[in-house]
């Protein structure tokens, strides 16, 4: 029984890890080729051609005709991994963001990284970011943990189409981001978008926010 247990659980694994590529691909790309798929789950094509065949005949991706020869994730497939939103706006990149991203990720299979955009930023601290959106998110892109980078929109309003373009299952929300439960409550609520979980993350590392490190860097500041 435990060994028939131990392969239920392997399979369930390694489908999860043939579908988050699928949705990768199929996000990046509109759609896949064998090769493509070959090269993201480290197979051989022949490994990669028959994995694609099981997965097609579970409906969890289909063959798709334009162009030839190419898959994409099927909304079936998808249901089969959860997706997790988690935005900030990762000026300074520090311990707390790390440990933070890395509970994220545990509450599912792909983690998604809203970047604030340079106006929220402003609009919110009353300061400029030090980086740039764009130079946040090429930062936040080299993590491992960290599977899709997006860059929020100036527009508050757009949020929803965010979660609504990925996919999204769950919003994870920082231990200083707790204010916004209430809010994407009611935002969710008014779309009927219930199925869709938030969850409060309890990372919290004394010391490590951006905002401390700003002030202990203008204490030291090394202008004469």
């Amino acid at each position: 029984m435990s060994n028939e247990s131990d392969s239920t659980e392997v399979f369930q694994v390694l489908l999860k890890q043939f579908l988050k590529v699928a949705y990768l691909l199929t996000l990046k790309n509109g759609s896949f080729d064998v090769e493509d798929f070959s090269q993201n789950i480290i197979r051989t094509t022949e490994e990669s051609k028959a994995l694609l065949s099981v997965l097609k005949s579970l409906q969890m991706v289909e063959l798709i005709s334009n162009p030839p020869g190419h898959y994409k994730i099927t909304t079936g497939g998808k249901n089969n991994i959860k997706l997790v939103l988690l935005g900030g706006v990762f000026d300074i990149l520090h311990l707390g963001h790390i440990n933070t991203l890395k509970d994220a990720k545990k509450l599912g299979d792909i983690l998604l990284v809203v970047i604030a955009s340079d106006e929220n930023v402003i609009a919110s601290k009353g300061r400029a970011p030090l980086n740039s959106q764009t130079n946040r998110a090429e930062l936040l892109s080299n993590l491992d943990m960290v599977d899709i980078v997006h860059n929020g929109d100036p527009d508050p309003s757009k949020f929803l189409d965010v979660v609504i373009q990925f996919q999204v299952d769950v919003i994870a929300l920082g231990y200083d981001q707790f204010e916004m439960e209430d809010k994407l409550y009611e935002l969710l609520n008014k779309h009927e978008l219930k199925n869709i979980e938030i969850i409060k993350l309890k990372t919290s590392i004394p010391n490590e926010k951006s905002s401390l490190k700003l002030k202990n860097l203008d204490a030291k500041s090394f202008d004469q």
